[in-house]
């Protein structure tokens, strides 16, 4: 009978594991279980247009598998043409995860349409982080001739940008500790969807604002795609019960009623720190309650926010923070060495052109300046056709240098390539190292058994040289508000009060200004127009508003490019542009301009609007990554159908670099002043020597013995 049960209960035991916990989930993060999961839901990555030539040719792409999912399913999908001459009974493609080989299918037919494949990837090759989806296209064409065909133009397939990366997943329902809500927060599902927000009072207390906005910029730089932001709301906004994560910012006497109870209930706030404590409200929502009893520590809490390493050892649920903690991550300075080939270096594997991507972050008020350099240290296989093989170094596309590999230096080579003065770059950019690995008749001798590889070391990196741009232009923004890796002495000066348009603005700006720091360092002050003072007149202003509702663009408006009417209710005609009254009063704009206040080296952005609803269509340039792009110039105005219209009012500042300067940069220019110099203190010692030899001296009328 005791047996009998024991068979029981281990059968209804096994059953409800089946119901709490999918069939096929993978827990990619290692976070336990709970009976409390999400419902499942799909994060999807596009391929982009790609066309692989060759016979052998090979496409990637990477996607994201944050920590927290229980990943379900993977599906790739892809959408493919084939050239018309594809022998389809030897033409294949291969398709890899994380260097793993699991799928491989022929093209469908050899008619030159489009066709789509789903492949389900095996979960078991799955990683938390980055993974790489690798498709590998040999191309063989119908009746092709030994030799022949491996450089025939004849071979290409087309991988299209509709193809797609689906990770299906569920995860807790509920975050028990700081820790876990701070990195749901901005995970890249959250961003997308907006499922993560900052919401303050109605009061329009300005440390509320300067708080959360120093939230934005901190976790944004943690954030690790370009697309969604943090939505700044009110906490009476409808759109708020749609929030599943939110970080209430709220000075104490402002918090509603439950809020406060909560806070009153654990009694650790007192008048001098912040508290930050963790609420599950039921229904997939998390709340990260932040309070104080004064502006400046409300403040210090938003600024912790950009502390990754201090918010991930917060594993309660609550804390309390001193007002004098330190809580302020290191200063960042531009680097003069970046290694870009991965701290486990980048291998390269297949014959012919192989070639890898990688991002460079770098200042957006800097460009790089003379004697710049790469350093590449490299090794390849040995069974190359020498004549043929190289490796060659991009920026940005551009190719800048190439070397050829050689059988003396496979296991070992290295290469120095300086970057041409010619090519103009500022800020961050890419970088794209190719080998181009040939075999002798490879079709011809079948060698599939020795397929060539290359590998880049950690050492490979790049050394750069710069310089701080002082134009006051579009194409430098962020810059000077943002400026190596620090906000910079920035003032914000809003209206009274503020409404959601204006909140979103301010919120996607400050998204795309975090994505170039790294941090919380600086300085960020938010006041209302008549608050101005001293420190704020000394700083970078951003203001931001209508001319009815910001006082301040209203005081300076004849300062402005682009003027508003005497009503503030519409743009009017300037030198550079011709505008119709109606289409005028449609119209949001961003104004670079110097320092209204004279200061030297300071700046001052004005973004406005007739009317708070066209403060959107500016708001989605200055704060979307992708857009940052279509910006040019100092003045620009952009309507509801996305049209921007672009110009230069000030006139350009000559470069940067002083001529000592720039030659202070070179090594080898260095090296011949020094010479040049001991070689003139020793023409001068000699001929000192030799008046005083001879006796000769300086009387009135000219030398004399």
């Amino acid at each position: 009978m005791k047996r009998k049960f024991s068979v029981i209960s281990i059968i209804i035991v096994s059953l409800l594991i089946l119901f709490i916990q999918p069939v096929g989930a993978v827990n990619v993060g290692g976070e336990p279980r709970s009976d409390l999961r999400t419902p499942t839901q799909s994060f999807t990555t596009n391929f982009s247009d790609y066309s692989m030539k060759g016979l052998f040719s090979t496409s990637e792409q990477t996607f994201w598998v944050a920590s927290s999912w229980d990943v379900q399913n993977v599906l790739v999908h892809l959408e493919y043409r084939a050239t018309p001459l594809a022998d389809t009974q030897l033409s294949s493609m291969t398709v890899a995860i994380n260097d793993t080989y699991f799928y491989s299918f022929r093209p469908a037919d050899n008619t030159g349409g489009r066709h789509g494949v789903d492949i389900e990837v095996p979960l078991e090759f799955l990683k938390p982080g980055y993974n790489n989806i690798r498709i590998d296209g040999y191309m063989r064409t119908q009746d092709s001739l030994p030799c022949v065909d491996d450089v025939s133009e004849a071979n290409w397939l087309d991988i299209f940008k509709e193809s797609t990366v689906s990770v299906q997943y569920d995860k807790n329902a509920f975050t028990t500790s700081i820790e876990s809500f701070y990195n749901r927060f901005y995970e890249v599902d959250a961003l997308r969807y907006q499922e993560s927000a900052f919401i303050i009072s109605d009061s329009g207390n300005v440390a509320e604002t300067n708080a959360a906005l120093l939230g934005i910029a901190g976790i944004s730089n943690q954030t690790i795609y370009d697309d969604g932001y943090f939505p700044l709301l009110s906490i009476s906004d409808p759109s708020v019960s749609q929030i599943k994560n939110r970080i209430i910012m709220m000075v104490y006497d402002q918090l509603p009623e439950n809020y406060r109870s909560t806070v009153d209930q654990t009694g650790l706030l007192n008048d001098q720190d912040a508290l930050l404590t963790i609420i599950n409200e039921g229904s997939d929502t998390n709340v990260l309650l932040i309070t104080a009893k004064n502006d400046i520590a409300l403040i210090n809490a938003g600024r912790m926010l950009g502390n990754p390493e201090l918010m991930n050892q917060l594993i309660s649920n609550t804390k309390v923070l001193g007002r004098i903690e330190n809580i302020e991550t290191q200063v960042y300075e531009e680097e003069t060495y970046i290694p870009f080939a991965g701290s486990q270096g980048t291998y390269y594997n297949g014959a012919f052109r192989q070639t890898k991507e990688f991002a460079v972050n770098y200042p957006a008020n800097r460009s790089i300046a003379d004697a710049s350099e790469f350093y590449l240290n490299y090794r390849y296989s040995e069974n190359l056709d020498f004549d043929r093989s190289l490796m060659t170094v991009y920026i940005n596309d551009v190719p800048i240098g190439s070397r050829k590999l050689s059988m003396d230096k496979a296991g070992g080579d290295e290469a120095t390539i300086l970057i041409p003065n010619d090519i103009d770059i500022s800020g961050s950019f890419q970088v794209k190292v190719t080998f181009d690995l040939e075999i002798k008749d490879l079709w011809c001798t079948l060698r599939q058994g020795e397929m060539p590889w290359a590998f880049l070391t950690p050492d490979t990196m790049l050394k750069i040289n710069s310089v701080a741009s002082r134009d006051l232009i579009f194409e430098n923004y962020p810059a000077p508000f943002v400026t190596d890796y620090s906000l910079n002495d920035v003032t914000v000066v809003v209206p009274d009060k503020l409404d959601i348009n204006a909140k979103s603005t301010l919120a996607k700006m400050f998204r795309v200004m975090g994505r170039y720091t790294k941090g919380n360092t600086g300085s960020l002050a938010v006041i209302h127009p008549g608050e101005m003072n001293e420190a704020a007149i000394a700083s970078n202003i951003i203001g931001v508003g209508t001319f009815q509702n910001n006082s301040f663009i209203q005081n300076n408006n004849d300062k402005l490019f682009f003027k508003f009417n005497d009503e503030g209710t519409a743009f009017v005609s300037n030198e550079k542009l011709v505008l119709d009254p109606g289409y005028g009063s449609t119209l949001g704009s961003a104004q670079l301009l110097s320092s209204l206040f004279n200061k030297s080296g300071r700046a001052t952005l004005i973004v406005a609007a007739p009317l708070d609803s066209e403060l959107v269509s500016i708001g989605s340039n200055l704060g979307e990554m992708k857009n940052l792009s279509k910006l040019t110039g100092d003045g620009v105005l952009a309507d509801y159908d996305g049209n921007l219209l672009s110009y230069r009012f000030k006139d350009t500042i000559n470069p940067t670099i002083a001529v000592v300067k720039q030659i202070a940069l070179r090594e080898d220019a260095q090296i011949f002043i020094l010479v040049s110099v001991m070689f003139l203190i020793l023409l001068l010692v000699g001929l000192v020597f030799v008046i005083k030899k001879n006796g000769i001296q300086f009387k009135k009328g000219g030398w004399k013995k």
